[in-house]
């Protein structure tokens, strides 16, 4: 189904009509930012998913990884998940039932965010 621009006016995609301030580009054709987002989205994707294999494969690093974030050594946890590739910038939250590690694009015009929880 192909819509007109006037036909966007207020859709937000979920069914429902309602009014809405337009976010960026006005333009339905207009795909440059997703594109780039996208794009950007694929190196931190790949990372994550060398961290997810290593946690997945590895059980001494998984072990080490869930030690150190259970007695809340933070900068052990960051030093950990670097040795497995990730150099995308992120956050990290440990406690004693888990980990949350938040992705962030380098750039703020890259409109992306991931979030990964895990729970032991």
């Amino acid at each position: 189904m192909h819509l007109e621009y006037a036909d966007w006016n207020g859709y937000t995609g979920w069914g429902e009509w309602f009014p809405r301030i337009p976010m960026g580009t006005t333009d339905p054709d207009d795909v440059t930012l997703m594109m780039y987002s996208a794009e950007s989205f694929l190196v931190p994707t790949q990372e994550l998913n060398a961290l997810l294999k290593a946690i997945s494969q590895d059980k001494p690093f998984a072990l080490d990884l869930k030690k150190a974030a259970e007695l809340n050594k933070t900068e052990e946890v960051i030093k950990l998940i670097k040795s497995k590739g990730v150099h995308t910038e992120f956050k990290v939250q440990v406690n004693p039932d888990g980990i949350r590690i938040e992705f962030k694009p380098d750039h703020a015009d890259a409109c992306f965010f991931i979030k990964l929880s895990l729970c032991w």
